[in-house]
């Protein structure tokens, strides 16, 4: 019984689940990025790399990777962010770029260097002009 539990569990988490790609320019300064580093860069608390200022892009609101993003990555929830974006703003600070699409995100990767956003991995699998920062999953059912 707690076997047949075990195995339904496992098909579950991982039919709910995919992979993101945090991803950055191919010439980005760094190999390899950890989840403390990439939160500093999307909540704008570290915006320089390389002495140079990183480009941020973040998907529409209710796009359902930035919503993976935030839950999974960044690790706060949708309301939580646009209150501390709300406060940041009167400090000076302002949120990413928002990216439309995919399509969007890679041309300016292509184009704006130093640059950061993500991606699902299907869509960045056959992308070979770009870093691979670091790799999460999207777990929906939080």
């Amino acid at each position: 019984m707690f076997r047949k539990l075990f195995i339904s569990m496992l098909l579950f988490i991982s039919l709910n689940s995919e992979e993101i790609l945090i991803i950055g320019d191919k010439n980005f300064p760094k190999e390899s990025l950890t989840l403390q580093e990439i939160r500093a860069i999307f909540l704008n608390k570290k915006r320089f790399i390389g002495g140079e200022q990183i480009l941020v892009m973040n998907y529409e609101a209710n796009h359902p990777l930035r919503l993976c993003f935030e839950r999974n990555i960044l690790d706060r929830s949708e309301r939580s962010l646009e209150r501390y974006w709300r406060k940041a703003y009167y400090k000076g600070k302002r949120p990413p770029k928002i990216i439309k699409s995919t399509q969007m995100l890679f041309a300016y990767l292509d184009s704006v260097q130093p640059s950061i956003g993500y991606s699902d991995v299907n869509e960045t699998i056959n992308n070979v002009e770009v870093r691979i920062l670091y790799r999460g999953e999207c777990i929906y059912d939080r």
